[in-house]
């Protein structure tokens, strides 16, 4: 701390060490709501989407303000309110922030589309994040949204936060899978899509 020619080096220290604890933090919490869930079926209800979704943004900008990270909303209504609850916050930062961490590009660009569809005579809003990240392969795909996915050695984990997304959307009585951003080049990044329930 006393030696000037070591502040650098503290200071890469200190990063470290806070983004440590703040993933304990954010894993002890995926824990916690997915052992809640388990136990008990959470209240479902009419909520907004738009306002979670900005709110959502500004928190995962907040927290890579190292990185370049380029979010545009298209948007179909300023207001769309779907059956659900407070955890869809927890699945749209979970999905921003594998986009941002997946992502080898200077700049990180994910647009957030949101659409109406109609789906076995239910109104259902669709909302994909595309982004230009690195991918899922095929394999992936399959697994990455089931609970006992396990990372590869050397790899971000994103498995536990992606099957808690699952539990949740399904809870909602929707849907979540991943797609190629261009179809049949897993290489161009992703787009993971959310279908829910529109509140009448």
């Amino acid at each position: 701390i006393d030696n000037p020619e070591d502040q650098e080096e503290l200071k890469e220290i200190m990063y470290v060490i806070k983004d440590q604890v703040k993933r304990g933090a954010n894993l002890i919490s995926k824990v916690r709501k997915l052992s809640e869930m388990e136990k008990s079926q959470m209240p479902i209800q009419p909520i907004e989407v738009c306002a979670i979704l900005k709110r959502t943004i500004t928190t995962v900008k907040k927290n890579y303000q190292d990185k370049d990270i380029n979010i545009q909303v298209d948007s179909i209504k300023k207001k769309l309110v779907v059956q659900g609850n407070n955890l869809l916050e927890d699945i749209f930062r979970n999905i921003l922030n594998n986009a941002v961490n997946y992502n080898d590009n200077p700049t990180v660009e994910i647009l957030i589309r949101n659409s109406i569809v109609k789906n076995e005579g239910i109104t259902n809003l669709k909302i994909e994040f595309i982004d230009n990240g690195i991918g899922v392969t095929e394999d992936r795909k399959k697994i990455i949204f089931k609970s006992g996915y396990k990372k590869e050695k050397g790899e971000k984990g994103m498995g536990l936060g992606l099957s808690l997304a699952k539990k949740i959307v399904k809870n909602y009585n929707g849907k979540i899978w991943v797609e190629d951003r261009v179809k049949g080049d897993y290489t161009k990044g992703s787009n993971f899509v959310i279908m829910i329930p529109i509140a009448m």
